[in-house]
């Protein structure tokens, strides 16, 4: 059999490292957090990043759930400066009808990242359990 017949036969699995790609992942997201020079885009690509690699038919109903316990409401300032750092009152943007403060829904990309280890968990990926006899030390089938 030719080198180019026996790569057709391979199949993605033969080809595609998946755990590698998971964990190289994860690793990402660690090392974002562990940069000196923090950045928060840097985190929110990563764990995005993470999110696109998991196929969709692994994503059960206990992810959808805890993906949508991650969006948090924040509220976002947005009185004027008037010099330097210092911001307009809220009394004075009310009289001038500008909104002092917006709230929106903003997700909590560290939550997103705990529902992934979740959902790897749950799907054996993470952990393994492995019953042996003390007496024997041999492996047997719970």
């Amino acid at each position: 059999m030719s080198e180019s017949e026996f790569e057709a036969q391979l199949t993605l699995k033969d080809r595609l490292n998946f755990p590698y790609l998971l964990a190289n992942q994860i690793l990402t997201f660690q090392k974002a957090i562990l940069n000196l020079e923090f950045s928060e885009r840097e985190i929110r690509e990563s764990i995005e990043g993470f999110i696109h690699l998991i196929p969709d038919d692994w994503k059960d109903d206990q992810f959808q759930k805890e993906m949508d316990a991650t969006k948090v409401k924040q509220k976002k300032d947005m009185r004027p400066q008037i010099t330097g750092t210092v911001r307009m009152s809220e009394k004075a943007c009310r009289e001038l009808g500008i909104p002092a403060f917006v709230e929106e829904e903003v997700l909590d990309y560290y939550k997103i990242f705990q529902a992934c280890i979740n959902l790897l968990k749950r799907k054996g990926l993470i952990s393994q359990v492995i019953t042996t006899d003390k007496a024997t030390g041999e492996r047997y089938d719970s």
